[in-house]
């Protein structure tokens, strides 16, 4: 991972009432991935996380599954990218 994935945490994230927002857009492959599943894997995340990401993040779909959390694309737009909500699957 790169020092840009690393300074994304601190930087680019936020609360809001919808839960935790990460914004990754424009990072080079594999930084937005790889900065997602840094926060998951950190057990910090309570509730919703909502990412912001360049596009569709197909690869990060089995990786999430493998995790056990679900996702729903609730944003798309050509110019923003999308918002992809993620969040722990009930036991």
């Amino acid at each position: 991972m790169s020092n840009q994935a690393a300074r994304v945490d601190d930087s680019r994230h936020w609360h809001d009432g919808d839960g935790l927002h990460i914004d990754v857009r424009g990072l080079p492959c594999p930084d937005p991935m790889v900065t997602v599943l840094r926060l998951i894997d950190s057990g910090t995340v309570e509730g919703p996380l909502l990412a912001h990401i360049s596009q569709e993040p197909l690869l990060l779909y089995p990786e999430l599954d493998a995790r056990g959390w679900t996702y729903q694309l609730i944003a798309e737009s050509d110019a923003d990218g999308v918002v992809l909500q993620i969040t722990r699957a009930s036991p």
